[in-house]
């Protein structure tokens, strides 16, 4: 899959930290898909499959998140998305630089995994 393509889906992916939809996911990852988030807070740990995804993606959708993509970078196999994710809820404020490491099967992701630049921020923001 060229390189193009895997950011087209990664894009639509990102898509659903805004707009959550489970048929989204669905028309772009394996139906096992794994979506991993470190530390401790409410989204922490592997979230399976689109029904699974759906919980960290609407709790991040609740914040009227804005995903900037700074920069992708490609390796063989998959792709690093640089992101910078901005928004609020009550007093809660999210911003966050981040990097979505995503991991393709055939034209379907198979994980995506969450780095964080800031852990303890994730556990305040998402108790």
């Amino acid at each position: 899959m060229s390189t193009n393509n895997k950011e087209a889906l990664a894009q639509r992916f990102l898509s659903v930290l805004g707009h959550p939809n489970a048929e989204v996911v669905k028309g772009v990852s394996v139906d096992d898909m794994i979506w991993s988030f470190l530390g401790s807070a409410s989204i922490s740990g592997e979230a399976r499959g689109a029904d699974g995804i759906m919980q960290p993606a609407r709790a991040i959708a609740s914040y009227g998140v804005k995903v900037e993509v700074l920069h992708a970078v490609y390796g063989f196999s998959g792709l690093a998305m640089i992101l910078h994710n901005t928004g609020k809820s009550g007093d809660r404020i999210l911003d966050k630089h981040l990097a979505a490491v995503f991991s393709f099967r055939g034209d379907r992701i198979v994980r995506l995994d969450t780095y964080l630049s800031d852990v303890s921020m994730m556990k305040k923001v998402f108790a």
